[in-house]
């Protein structure tokens, strides 16, 4: 070998030693809920007693009550979801009409949203300038979108998109919305284009579509409750009711699946979540946790877990799966953490009638 290809060599042996060191020097993403997570306490409806608790990852330990602890005043009535975005914590509170925004650090507050906002629900961040949030409107039915400026925390625009909106998603430059009927009745999804908030596409599934999921696959997956209609001694009319579904919508916009639970029930499949590498879904459905690959066709038969929870959520940190208990809607409920396979490995007390949870 000559000197000249020989020093070539040895050059670029050299720069692929230094750039494998520098790539194993770059620090691991954080991922989400690393630090722990807040817990939703939605409280007795119009007692104004729902409030926020914080698990520590490092200390196993939950603290109750955290908002009203901090900033010597109650939360509201009926906080619905809370979600941490650029190291803020959104809390949804419903009933009171209003997000409160905090320091998702030490829970002080930094601001409360409550102008234009009427009976909201989630809140989906875009940018550091700009959010989501979805709205049933005083009657419960007219649903929107609110667009949040984050800057100054105050509604610059209203999307109408159909009844009870309710759990978005966004993936790329799009936002999925469903409309799960609040107080009447829908089948859609519509999805939204962020950066112009044009309504794109319409997409039709089953009755009531209540929560979103994305696989693995670039699928979005839909679970829908399905509407029930009522005789006049308050049994089911299974002749107008319909059943809940899930349903699988593929990455152009069409829904290619629709699978069907088995019978006519109040309150069909929801809670929709999904394990942090997006192949296994979970929905609750008759007082049970059912999962099920993003590869297959058919509901399954028999639950993964036999408890009924109230809110269920997969953490994005480990993987492990978090149910909340809710004895009642006038004493402390309780959060159960459990390992992939089901397993109870934790279990924490709460306030009043936990909901859900949002990652830190």
């Amino acid at each position: 070998m000559n000197h000249k290809y020989r020093n070539v060599l040895v050059a670029f042996s050299l720069f692929a030693i230094l750039f494998t060191q520098s790539c194993s020097d770059d620090p691991e993403p954080i991922k989400p809920g690393a630090d722990g997570f807040f817990i939703v306490n939605e409280g007795g409806f119009g007692n104004g007693n729902t409030s926020v608790s914080f698990y520590d990852r490092a200390t196993d330990q939950v603290t109750n009550d955290v908002f009203a602890a901090k900033n010597g005043r109650p939360l509201g009535d009926q906080a619905q979801s809370m979600t941490v975005f650029e190291g803020k914590g959104y809390i949804i509170v419903q009933g009171s009409g209003k997000i409160e925004v905090i320091d998702a650090g030490d829970y002080s507050s930094i601001a409360t949203i409550s102008d234009n906002i009427e009976s909201p629900r989630y809140f989906v961040g875009i940018s550091s300038a700009k959010a989501y949030v979805s709205d049933w409107g005083a009657d419960g039915i007219t649903g929107t979108i609110k667009v949040i400026d984050l800057t100054s925390n105050t509604v610059t625009k209203t999307i109408p998109t159909g009844k009870g909106t309710n759990r978005m998603l966004r993936t790329g430059n799009s936002l999925y919305v469903t409309n799960a009927g609040g107080y009447d009745k829908d089948n859609t999804v519509k999805v939204i284009d962020i950066g112009s908030d044009a309504i794109t596409a319409t997409i039709t599934v089953g009755d009531n579509p209540n929560s979103i999921q994305r696989d693995n696959l670039g699928n979005i997956w839909v679970a829908s409750s399905g509407a029930t209609a009522y005789n006049n001694d308050w049994t089911i009319d299974e002749a107008n009711s319909t059943k809940g579904t899930i349903s699988k919508i593929s990455p152009n916009n069409t829904e290619v699946l629709r699978l069907s639970v088995d019978e006519v029930t109040y309150g069909g499949p929801g809670n929709l979540s999904s394990s942090p590498d997006g192949k296994t879904l979970y929905y609750s459905y008759r007082g049970a946790v059912y999962s099920m690959s993003s590869t297959d066709t058919a509901l399954p038969a028999t639950p993964f877990i036999s408890k009924n929870y109230y809110g269920f959520s997969v953490d994005p940190f480990n993987g492990n799966l978090i149910g909340t208990v809710v004895p009642n809607f006038s004493s402390a409920g309780s959060i159960e953490i459990l390992d992939a396979s089901g397993n109870v490995l934790d279990t924490h007390i709460t306030g009043i009638a936990p909901n859900g949870v949002a990652f830190k």
